[in-house]
């Protein structure tokens, strides 16, 4: 029989074996949760997906590592052992395997936040483009005050003086004998 085993029934036995000791786990009043928490203790260990090209680093530079970790195999047992004595810090829970279509909308929400913060940088530089010329404006308009008030002073001490002219002139004639005043 041995000679002959298919896969079908082989599949078969082991899904009725993994039924069996999920039952079994039930009814000794388990919840799965230590599957879950060995599951999630084996997600934390993984090393992170990379993007890639860290990722082709990432395989080139493991591949030199595995060759001198088999060099210095003796050498990582006796750093193992002290690294044990060593009091160990709690893994976090790892957090959930994200699938294809969360990743998309996620590198889309990403690239969406990249173009708002790009026009809100652009934004403050219009603002403070447009506060730079307005402060232009307003010196300029209070430069142009200072000129006005500075010319009305000006036309006014021409009035002042032409007036006082004329009048020296009216008082002149005013003095004078009728027949002086018509020469």
């Amino acid at each position: 029989m041995l000679d002959r085993l298919r896969l079908l029934p082989t599949v078969i036995l082991c899904a009725s074996l993994l039924l069996v000791l999920k039952l079994a786990d039930f009814a000794a009043g388990g919840d799965g949760s230590a599957t879950l928490a060995a599951i999630s203790t084996a997600q934390a260990s993984a090393p992170k997906e990379e993007s890639g090209e860290q990722a082709a680093e990432a395989d080139n530079e493991g591949e030199e590592e595995t060759a001198g970790k088999d060099a210095g195999a003796e050498k990582d047992a006796g750093e193992a052992g002290t690294a044990d004595a060593a009091p160990a810090k709690p893994i976090p829970a790892a957090e959930p395997e994200i699938s294809k279509s969360e990743r998309t909308v996620l590198q889309s929400l990403a690239e969406r936040r990249e173009e708002l913060d790009a026009r809100a940088k652009e934004l403050d530089t219009r603002e403070r483009l447009l506060a730079a010329a307005e402060k232009r404006v307003e010196d300029r308009v209070a430069e142009l005050k200072a000129i006005e008030a500075k010319i009305n002073e000006r036309i006014g001490a021409e009035d002042k003086a032409n007036e006082e002219r004329l009048a020296g002139l009216v008082s002149m004639y005013e003095t004078m004998k009728p027949k002086d005043a018509a020469r």
